[in-house]
């Protein structure tokens, strides 16, 4: 008989769900999501690996997947714990015969995959591809020949045809008729619902714009940003630092897998059809191979993503000051507009692909701390993050990673003048008049900065 595992992580959906279409054959079937516990201890950063608005995000959409479970019979368990402790635990109990997985290029899903393969070496391990664009066997080229920058790699893959084929799931089999075992942590409807509500009370004063979980709260997004005018200007608008249609805003459903990326292509094919293509619905599409071609790296480099050098020969110049690292994560830094970008981050878990720029720069050129100390900041505090975007984009700043120009500089006062000219965004997100002018308290030789 067939039972099968499988680990829902980072496909939180029923529809074009390749991944649940392939355990739907299955005889038997248990539906897994793990809260590991390693996400809110402290790494080497200072920063969590989970943050509170990311936990809520995830936590809403795990509901809205649970409920539609329900709705073809099945249930899912969501387990706090350690994950490879938990899934092999299952695999023991269930004598599970099939592990299905949606395959990732991150590190941490790398290492918990390989040790449940080390540690039930008979069970059937399935890697479903369905979190790119693209199949590595489609790509017109090995994966070791990936091309060293996404310029080229956009000649070569725009000429590809994407699948957008989707599937639909109409039913699931069973669950198995013995309970799960009581060693298990599981967040039930109420935890989750306790959760979720104790970090909405705890901000509920916050500005700017909301982000709602779930599969359903994705596709009417999809659906309304692809029903109006906003595609056809895109490329004008999409650096400003506010306004909700200045771009699409669907990479934190995108990369919780609460819709699928061939489900937004589709909404592109579909717009161009009706509209005509232009310059706009093309930068829109080239956004998707900039999310598919970080992927893709990350499946190549793998480890050298996180590594302070990254790709490059030698080590940035940078070190780690904490004091400014301290004052950049609380928006205590001498650049107003810097300040700005930070509060909305920190308080709505969103930054315009500008304003992300804008501190990345900053924490690289102004303050001269290692970039690795952004990028797990990020992490813990981004609802869309991304292992390989977030990272690949922090190297592209630093200038260890995949730009040719090695790294760039944004010219703070130049960024103000030309996407808050009159002061507009930074009236919203800087909290009082005050700004401070200094980065350190002591000098280089430790005398107090008067």
């Amino acid at each position: 008989m067939q039972r099968t595992l499988y680990w829902v992580n980072k496909d939180l959906r029923i529809n074009d769900n390749l991944a649940l279409t392939l355990a739907s054959q299955s005889e038997q079937l248990i539906c897994v999501a793990i809260i590991d516990s390693a996400w809110f201890q402290v790494n080497q950063q200072q920063a969590l690996a989970m943050g509170e608005l990311r936990l809520r995000f995830l936590l809403e959409g795990l509901q809205a997947l649970s409920s539609n479970l329900q709705k073809l019979g099945q249930h899912l368990h969501i387990i706090y714990g350690d994950s490879v402790t938990s899934l092999n635990a299952i695999c023991e109990q269930y004598a599970i015969t099939d592990l299905i997985i949606t395959k990732r290029p991150g590190s941490y899903e790398r290492d918990i995959t390989a040790k449940l393969q080390q540690l039930q070496p008979t069970t059937n391990l399935h890697l479903v591809e369905q979190f790119t664009l693209f199949t590595e066997q489609a790509l017109p080229f090995a994966l070791a020949d990936l091309p060293a920058s996404y310029s080229k790699f956009r000649k070569v893959v725009s000429a590809l045809a994407s699948n957008i084929e989707q599937t639909t799931v109409f039913a699931l089999p069973p669950q198995f008729d013995q309970e799960l075992a009581d060693c298990h942590h599981c967040w039930g409807e109420t935890v989750i619902e306790q959760q979720i509500t104790k970090q909405i009370n705890k901000d509920h004063k916050r500005s700017g714009y909301h982000f709602t979980g779930g599969e359903q709260a994705g596709f009417e997004q999809l659906q309304q940003y692809f029903s109006c005018s906003a595609p056809a200007r895109y490329k004008e608008v999409r650096n400003k630092l506010d306004g909700w249609d200045n771009s699409s805003k669907l990479s934190a459903w995108l990369n919780y897998g609460f819709i699928s990326v061939r489900q937004v292509m589709g909404s592109i094919n579909e717009f161009e059809q009706l509209h005509g293509e232009s310059a706009s619905t093309r930068s829109l599409y080239h956004e998707l191979l900039w999310r598919e071609y970080f992927q893709w790296l990350h499946y190549k480099i793998q480890d050298k993503l996180y590594q302070f050098k990254g790709l490059a020969n030698t080590s940035p110049l940078t070190s780690f000051y904490p004091e400014r690292f301290k004052k950049w994560c609380n928006a205590n830094t001498p650049f107003p507009l810097v300040n700005a970008c930070i509060n909305e981050l920190r308080k709505t878990g969103y930054l315009s692909n500008r304003g992300r720029q804008i501190v990345a720069s900053c924490l690289v050129n102004e303050l001269s701390i290692d970039w690795r100390y952004g990028a797990a900041w990020f992490e813990q505090h981004l609802i869309d993050y991304d292992a390989a975007i977030n990272w690949g984009n922090w190297q592209y700043i630093a200038g260890v990673g995949v730009d040719p120009r090695g790294g760039r500089h944004f010219n703070l006062v130049k960024q103000t003048q030309q996407h808050d000219p009159n002061g507009e965004y930074q009236d919203i997100w800087l909290e009082n008049a005050e700004q401070h002018t200094t980065l350190d308290s002591v000098s280089a030789d430790d005398w107090p900065v008067q």
